[in-house]
């Protein structure tokens, strides 16, 4: 059946793109799959905490209806990531679940099977991002929630790809090129659309304006694809709304969509303000959730706009005195069918947009009725970056041509290191073999680690030990067994039966810190070693997996691809960047050659698995992903486009409009390396103000303070408030001239330290159960003339404010924080003050890296002694 479908393409030879289209998606499939196969099993359960909540202004859901909780993070587990929370809050996740209280005469198995039983399910019936809360049809019992694992993105991906390579459309074909050999893949060539009737870019002196108008040009004409990047501030929500408007001239329908629902109602919103004398060209629909989308892009939400425009219409037709016939058809089909007004909206409408997964709400395409009407002429899918080539593919399939906007320089796409993890462990199916790698790594000091973590292993097979053995010889990391009484003074990992380990506990080390033993065996060396780790500061820890280790170190290591080199010299020694020592763990983490699995497969298979989970689809068509190493000929998406087509097809806009220069300064140079970023002179005056903290860019040393454990730091969180505090001072007397309240942004890398700095916002505003928005009012008009919200740097992609404090909080540089992605992000929010509150001294360690930079730039040294004066 797929032969005729290619046949149909009109192509000369549908055999070799077929099978051209058929190894490319494999992987994509492959990983999928495995991901879906897991997330299926009880082992991806996921669990917060909770509270009760009271209802708060803006809340549609009554009370009588149920009851708001707040969700919390569990109190074993602190620094819950933030994918949890959104995992719950996901508009396609209609219940949770009570956690079951253990019950002593069942086993673990038996409590697993009731977590899901229909007697402990509770509806969700709203739910609120915002302040991370669900509305639910009766309050749980006990203290957590459920999250049942929720494959329906990874099945929808799945069929998306499934349908590419099975069943394309005559429109699909330049989707089916990217996986064409490059050498015999041909691009059409084409001009810029030149155009005289300017809606949204109308001041072409304003620096920028140019790059901004070629893009439109050249988007209009594209056949295929087109690609827009620019860093932040440089004007790409504006293009794309120009582009948009000029696209319904022409009679064209878009798809509008992106990774989050911000920055699709970022577009929206500056589409349809009232400012905008080209909104009445538009008709849009937002496909999504009521609580997913935002206050000023809510008179859109599909369900809403159906509902007004159903009244509007009874409305006008009842106040007729006497119908006609079609105006009769026309209120009966109305007023009796709610489809039909349904169809008016979608078939009227010139613009929808919505998540890439989002989208597939949208009636016509749920349905899966193969509607003309499901296809759009143009696709732009916003904040590309954060968006993988899988997760594209699902709204692309409804398009006939593709707009890619983003800026690599920025958050790439989430990972979820579950799904990484379970793909890696696909790559290594021996499990004695995994458990030696990872047993003799974490022993054998692979991780720089200043103590002895010493390792106890039961193992009952020759195969098992001889692995132990063999990875031993090639690592920093003695392997001894149990009875060797000498040898236990210096070993790094001791093996032996289960009985003969138990025989012979007295005898092992101290320091033993993990324990691998079936069930609960071992218990006497169990409860030794978690009193070892307690006495050096550490809580109990889970047994290391080897495709969990690999998986992280695999996903931070890219993080570090746009860091600064391989390494330095520093004090006469040379010091590896973050980067490289990731990728030296990953080379300890393999085999070892004498196994019986060679290194070089393992990790042939690894990085396949790093080529489909990590790039982007926006750097997959600007630099490709690599070729497997099978490849002999590449393909657009291996290698990118080809230079010559890209060079048709792509546009960089260089000028920012955000940030005073003294803001934008570090990041133009250190991360666009002088290529973008560019500030107009006029910047300096849009952003003169009379508030005085020193300098734009000022960093507030403090040292010491860090809670490992929880993430967070007191000591900063205080001098985050005294900041705020310092400029609320100021902003109650000096408002803004637009009448609107000031902007600030407390921008925190870690929860633990958001979480720390909300206590000290609650006390500071009385507002005690916000979350991420605080305010300030005058206590004369009432009005507020500030706004305070709390978030961590990675949910704040896409936002600016005017001005910006961010705390770093770690007591030392992490892989985390030396993301160069991440920093940007952090570094590029601010219109008018940036504010670093942190240890800088500890900072400055991190050589060679982009956070290193920073913390060493020269003009630190006399804003710090200033600091301490004043304060003294």
């Amino acid at each position: 059946m797929a032969q005729l479908h290619y046949q149909n393409l009109d192509i000369r030879r549908p055999d070799i793109l077929i099978k051209r289209a058929f190894y490319g998606l494999k992987p994509f499939y492959d990983f999928l799959s495995r991901t879906k196969k897991y997330m299926e099993s009880d082992d991806a359960v996921k669990r917060l905490a909770w509270s009760k909540s009271q209802a708060q202004e803006g809340d549609e859901a009554s009370s009588n209806d149920g009851v708001w909780v707040q969700l919390e993070e569990p109190r074993d587990r602190p620094n819950e990531p933030d994918s949890t929370f959104m995992d719950f809050l996901d508009e396609n996740v209609r219940e949770v679940y009570e956690l079951p209280e253990p019950n002593p005469t069942e086993d673990a198995r038996g409590v697993r099977r009731q977590m899901f039983s229909e007697g402990r399910k509770i509806l969700i019936r709203d739910r609120d991002p915002q302040t991370l809360r669900l509305f639910l049809e009766r309050e749980p019992k006990g203290s957590q929630l459920l999250l049942r694992p929720n494959t329906i993105t990874l099945h929808r991906q799945m069929q998306a790809l499934q349908a590419l390579q099975n069943e394309p459309a005559p429109f699909h074909k330049p989707l089916l090129r990217i996986f064409e050999a490059s050498d015999h893949a041909q691009w059409p060539s084409f001009g810029p659309k030149e155009l005289d009737d300017w809606l949204v870019l109308t001041d072409a002196e304003r620096p920028g304006t140019e790059e901004q108008r070629r893009f439109v040009e050249l988007a209009l004409a594209t056949p295929d694809f087109m690609v827009l990047e620019g860093p932040p501030g440089s004007g790409k929500t504006t293009a794309i709304c120009e582009l948009i408007l000029q696209l319904a001239r022409e009679g064209k329908r878009v798809l509008l969509c992106a990774s989050t629902h911000v920055a699709v109602d970022n577009v929206l919103e500056r589409l349809m303000d009232e400012r905008n004398p080209g909104r009445d060209l538009m008709i849009p629909v937002r496909i999504g959730d009521r609580s997913n989308v935002s206050e000023k892009a809510r008179p859109w939400q599909f369900e809403r706009f159906v509902k007004t425009e159903r009244e509007r219409i009874l409305v006008q037709l009842r106040k007729q005195k006497a119908l006609s016939e079609s105006q009769k058809m026309l209120f009966e089909a109305v007023r009796h069918e709610p489809s039909s007004i349904e169809r008016m909206v979608l078939d009227a409408a010139n613009l929808v947009c919505g998540t890439t997964i989002g989208i597939l709400q949208h009636p016509d395409i749920k349905s899966g009725n193969g509607s003309s009407a499901a296809v759009f002429d143009v696709l732009i899918v916003d904040e590309a970056s954060k968006t993988t080539f899988q997760e594209f593919l699902v709204p692309a399939l409804y398009a006939k041509r593709w707009v890619i906007v983003g800026d690599p320089k920025q958050l790439s796409p989430y990972v979820d290191d579950v799904g990484m993890a379970v793909n890696i462990e696909a790559c290594l199916p021996d499990e004695e073999l995994r458990n030696a790698c990872i047993d003799v790594f974490k022993a054998g000091r692979g991780e720089g680690l200043k103590k002895r973590r010493v390792a106890a292993v039961s193992i009952d097979s020759d195969k098992a030990k001889l692995a132990y053995v063999y990875q031993s010889a090639e690592r920093t990391a003695q392997v001894v067994d149990v009875s060797d009484s000498f040898g236990l003074f210096s070993a790094d990992v001791v093996i032996g039966t289960t009985e003969e380990l138990e025989r012979f506990a007295d005898d092992l080390p101290l320091d033993v810190a993990t324990i691998r033993a079936p069930g609960d065996a071992l218990d006497v060396v169990r409860r030794r070693a978690n009193a070892w780790l307690k006495l050096n500061g550490r809580g109990r820890e889970e047994i290391p997996e080897w495709s969990n280790e690999v998986a992280w170190r695999l996903s931070r290591s890219y993080e570090q691809r746009f860091s600064m080199g391989e390494g330095a010299e520093v004090a006469g020694r040379r010091q590896l960047s973050t980067g490289q020592k990731l990728r030296d763990q990953i080379d300890q983490l393999l085999p070892a050659s004498k196994q019986a699995v060679q290194p070089e497969k393992v990790w042939g298979s690894v990085n396949q698995v790093r080529r489909v989970a990590l790039p982007s689809i926006l750097e997959s068509l600007r630099y490709g992903f690599e070729r497997g190493e099978n490849e002999e000929v590449g393909s657009a998406l291996t290698d990118g486009l080809p230079e010559g087509v890209i060079e048709d097809r792509h546009v960089l806009l260089s000028t920012q409009h955000r940030m005073h220069p003294d803001i934008a300064a570090f990041s133009h140079e250190h991360v666009y390396h002088k290529e973008a970023l560019f500030t107009p002179p006029e910047m300096i005056q849009k952003r003169n103000w009379s508030y005085s903290y020193g300098p734009r860019s000022v960093w507030r040393d403090v040292r010491g303070g860090f809670d490992g454990r929880m993430n967070s730091n007191a000591k900063e969180a205080h001098e985050v408030l005294s900041a705020l505090k310092h400029f609320d001072d100021w902003a109650s007397k000096n408002p803004p001239e637009d009448g609107g309240p000031w902007t600030v942004a407390i921008l925190t890398f870690y929860r633990g330290q958001e979480r720390e700095v909300r206590k000290g916002l609650r006390k500071w505003s009385g507002q005690g159960g916000a979350i991420r928005h605080f305010s300030r009012s005058s206590t004369s008009t009432k009005r507020p003339y500030l706004d305070v919200e709390l978030c961590t740097v990675d949910r704040f992609q896409g936002h600016e404010a005017d001005l910006v404090i961010i705390s770093i909080a770690s007591a030392r540089p992490t892989s985390f924080l030396e993301s160069p992605n991440r920093l940007n992000v952090a570094l590029t929010r601010a219109r008018y003050q940036r504010i670093i509150v942190g240890d800088r001294h500890a900072m400055r360690r991190a050589h060679p890296s982009l956070l290193g930079l920073l913390a060493s730039e020269k003009n630190w040294e006399s804003k710090i002694v200033e600091d301490a004066h004043h304060e003294n």
